[in-house]
């Protein structure tokens, strides 16, 4: 070999990629987009925001996806043919590329052989993320585009809009988000080691999953065991794979836009976390609450003149208030797809806490004011999905809709629910499996203690609206109705008027024989109002009974107040376990109460006063 090539061998430069620092985060590298869109990290960047405008020419509502196709088909045609004229005549520099897409293809997870980590969750953020603008009236957009993101163009149309940055500066004014954090946690620290043995056997499953590219079902199975094992099994909290009902507008396949007529729809979020609700047998437990009693929550649920929604299943109470929601996927799955089902959850969760969060009164009436003590503190949801190891943690508010969102424009929402992405990581290392958890353990402390004692605040004024409510209605029968109780078959029967035995309005939407249940849970929570009520209202002063066994009775409270011969009965059998035998002894000693009180002077009887409200409240042991 000669000197001279031996010169060159030693001259050519080697190329050697630069590490990363410790403190560099792996974010994609996206340059900033001149429209409003998930990218844009605060909004400063709104300043110099490109507002375009559509030709009038274009198609926008009712028009099917084939007729736009061949319609884009003959605009391409004529643009291309402009374009060889002017290339033919040297005029290229006439045009100017305003802005530009990228369609961002989807992860295959079975062809990432050879990816790193960090290559991989790169793809898959850019994918995650969607439409690189939001819709904009008579929007845009050719066919394929379309078709990847029209699906988030209608959320935008419902409200729903994703931001792949968090800042305070996309929160308004009057509302004040709580976040976990990581700052100031040490994850080697002993106080941790809990933490990170729970984290090195969600690693474990991960991983394994990953190895043998498991399906959706184990990805979830894990999900639930090793990251929200502990909400789960938390007294006061509800958790469980649940319904939500809702109704939304059709969306228009080429403008996106919101079209036709409302439709009622329900769908299963992988997991709804909520506020779990009681019943008389639970309020032995010191955690039980009575504000979120099932029957009381109900009864706000039925009435004509409240509705107020607290389960996301309409005509049920079991899972109240949630406020957050999981979406999970596998690798045959859709990241993005993730994404819409969980804020699409999160906006009708949101929807249910504003509600919640205003003065009392028939839900659904438009002007009804925030109630001014709380205003709409803690009126926020999380939403945590998952694509194979890759997890995303969202925050969501609601608002109204802005002018610069086209408020007032048809075909788009009232109000917007903004999702920020707070976390987001591929837990495929024991630190990113701690802060998961870490993020994930301070959520469910968050929704335990001041997310529920929020929702408590929130209710009593809407109990004490409703006891008014079914008050009134006892009054109506016993002023207006002359024989209020008729006997059949030797029972007793209480008259209802057919305007007492109405639904709120959300109930239209549902079926017949629902229709037909829910009508006797009404029945049943006015007959309990009218044994509650009808003594304030009457000269018949009813026999009430307190329960003092075992000081029961709420805390400071001597007794439990039992309203009838009946509820009686079953407080002794199901809460104090009780037998038939001395279920037997209380029903004679019941007869002889009643013998003699039947006894006293009547002109006695009607002196008696009121003290208070006679609404009982829970039955817990007294510690």
């Amino acid at each position: 070999m000669s000197n001279k090539d031996d010169t060159r061998q030693q001259t050519t430069p080697i190329l050697r990629l630069r590490d990363k620092t410790p403190t560099e985060l792996n974010t994609p590298r996206i340059s900033p987009h001149p429209r409003d869109g998930p990218w844009m990290r605060d909004p400063s960047g709104l300043k110099n925001e490109l507002r375009v405008k559509s030709s009038d020419k274009r198609p926008v509502v009712g028009v099917t996806m084939d007729e736009f196709r061949a319609f884009s088909k003959v605009e391409r045609e004529s643009a291309l043919r402009h374009l060889k004229k002017l290339k033919a005549e040297k005029r290229l520099g006439e045009m100017k590329v305003i802005f530009f897409a990228t369609m961002w293809r989807s992860v295959d997870m079975m062809r990432t052989e050879g990816w790193t980590d960090d290559e991989i969750e790169s793809a898959l953020e850019k994918y995650y993320t969607g439409a690189q603008h939001y819709l904009t009236p008579n929007n845009i957009a050719d066919p394929r585009m379309i078709e990847q993101f029209g699906a988030d163009w209608g959320l935008n149309a419902r409200g729903i809009y994703y931001r792949h940055f968090y800042s305070p500066g996309w929160v308004t004014s009057d509302h004040e988000l709580w976040l976990p954090s990581l700052d100031g946690i040490d994850w080697n620290h002993f106080s941790e080691s809990s933490r990170l043995s729970r984290a090195e056997a969600f690693l474990k499953h991960v991983l394994n999953n990953e190895r043998w590219k498991k399906s959706e079902y184990a990805w979830e199975a894990d999900a639930w065991s090793d990251v929200f094992g502990q909400m789960k099994n938390d007294p006061v909290l509800a958790v469980d794979k649940h319904e939500y009902n809702t109704v939304k507008l059709k969306r228009d396949p080429v403008s996106c836009l919101l079209v036709g007529e409302p439709k009622f729809v329900k769908r299963i979020p992988d997991a709804t976390f909520g506020l779990a609700t009681f019943k008389p047998k639970d309020y032995q437990n010191i955690l039980a609450e009575w504000d979120l009693d099932h029957d009381r929550l109900e009864a706000l649920l039925l009435h004509r003149h409240c509705g107020l929604i607290s389960d996301p299943r309409w005509g049920y109470a079991d899972l109240a208030f949630p406020f957050a929601v999981y979406e999970a996927k596998g690798w045959g799955g859709n990241a993005r797809e993730a994404r819409r089902q969980g804020c699409s959850a999160g906006a009708v969760y949101l929807d249910m806490l504003d509600s919640l969060a205003r003065q009392p009164g028939k839900v659904g009436e438009k002007n009804r004011v925030y109630q001014l003590t709380r205003g709409r503190s803690n009126n926020q949801v999380f939403v945590f999905t998952s694509f194979g190891a890759h997890w995303h943690i969202l925050v969501g508010y609601k608002r109204p809709r802005q002018e610069r969102e086209y408020a007032g424009h048809e075909g788009f929402s009232e109000s917007v629910y903004i999702f920020q992405r707070i976390w987001s990581g591929r837990v495929v290392t024991i630190r990113k499996a701690w802060e998961l958890l870490s993020l994930v353990d301070q959520i469910h402390l968050w929704g335990a203690t001041d997310f529920r004692n929020s929702i408590i605040q929130y209710l009593k004024p809407w109990h004490e609206f409703s006891r008014r409510a079914y008050a009134n209605d006892v009054e109506f029968v016993v002023s207006k109705v002359r024989t209020p109780k008729v006997m059949r078959d030797g029972k007793e029967y209480i008259c209802i008027p057919a305007a007492c035995l109405q639904l709120p309005d959300w109930a239209n939407r549902l079926s017949e024989e629902i229709r037909g249940k829910l009508l006797e849970r009404v029945s049943f929570h006015f007959y309990d109002a009218y044994q509650r009520d009808r003594s304030a209202l009457s000269d018949q002063w009813p026999c009430v009974i307190r329960c003092l066994f075992e000081d029961c009775g709420p805390p400071g409270t001597p007794g439990y107040p039992i309203l009838s011969e009946e509820e009686m009965l079953e407080h002794y059998r199901e809460i104090h376990g009780k037998d038939d035998e001395a279920i037997a002894d209380l029903k004679r000693l019941c007869g002889e109460t009643e013998a003699i009180d039947n006894n006293i002077d009547p002109l006695q009887v009607r002196k008696r006063k009121i003290s208070g409200s006679r609404e009982p409240g829970p039955c817990t042991k007294r510690r």
